[in-house]
């Protein structure tokens, strides 16, 4: 008879396949590697370095005017007049685009800005790829998820310091390691659960923070922790122009998380 599968070599297998899927989303013409300015704008016309318009917004849309002459597409075809951008905290529209640039329009932090992501910047041309700790089976930790009666919203810091913003926690998930208890405060909800993490190795091997996401969780509340598919935020790419949330002060693990991506290298 068969020994069955070797449940182990999948696991690593999977992962391998789930690890160039990642990079291969950074690699994308318009990923967060091809970010190469941040305008925060205001009530007041005025345009930008590196894309055509007279931009403005407020905490609740971004507008921008533009001309024939300007030459922008939106959505593939050739845009003019005023255009107003109703957004939300957290939003952003991607469908301006100039000679190969686009044009990001977002809220953050009530602030609104506009962002350019170009294909041919260096953080994307350059990219080699992230480096990673080596795939370990004990890093996928079982664990207890308890969902709030309510959600609870708090002002959050970002990668940049003149940014805060709101953020939903959904519940607290736990679990015990090395006979440390640990409890975590949940982001997102059903099917894009995520817990944003400190832990020793930030700032040596990893990046300042990182983020996993939590598994599927079964009736009785449990679920698992996989910290070999721990990512970097943007800002650990392109910190001058990432806008991504800082764990709160419960969010830190006591132990050295010796799993999933390291710090980017950097020429």
């Amino acid at each position: 008879m068969g020994t069955g599968p070797d449940w182990t070599t999948w696991e690593r297998s999977e992962w391998t396949r789930w690890h160039r899927t990642r990079e291969k989303g950074l690699r994308a013409p318009y990923g967060w590697l091809s970010l190469t300015a941040l305008h925060w704008l205001d009530e007041d016309p005025r345009h930008l370095d590196g894309f055509p318009g007279l931009w403005s917004g407020d905490e609740a849309e971004v507008r921008v005017e533009l001309t024939a002459e300007d030459g922008v597409l939106r959505r593939e075809e050739p845009v003019t007049g005023t255009i107003e951008i109703p957004l939300e905290e957290d939003e952003s529209d991607l469908s301006f685009i100039h000679d190969g640039i686009m044009a990001e329009a977002g809220i953050r932090g009530g602030r609104p800005m506009v962002r350019l992501r170009d294909p041919q910047a260096p953080t994307r041309t350059g990219f080699t790829g992230v480096p990673t700790y080596d795939w370990d089976p004990g890093w996928i930790v079982r664990a207890h998820f308890e969902q709030f009666t309510g959600d609870l919203v708090r002002e959050v810091q970002t990668a940049r310091p003149d940014v805060s913003q709101p953020m939903t926690f959904w519940g607290e998930v736990s679990f015990t390691r090395d006979n440390e208890d640990v409890r975590l405060l949940v982001s997102g909800g059903h099917g894009d659960a995520y817990v944003v993490f400190h832990d020793p190795t930030n700032g040596l091997d990893t990046a300042d923070w990182r983020f996993v996401m939590l598994g599927e969780v079964d009736p009785a509340g449990g679920t698992t922790l996989d910290f070999n598919r721990s990512l970097n935020f943007p800002a650990a790419f392109v910190a001058s122009y990432a806008t991504c949330p800082r764990p709160v002060g419960e969010n830190v693990i006591p132990f050295p998380v010796t799993a999933g991506e390291q710090r980017p290298t950097t020429d």
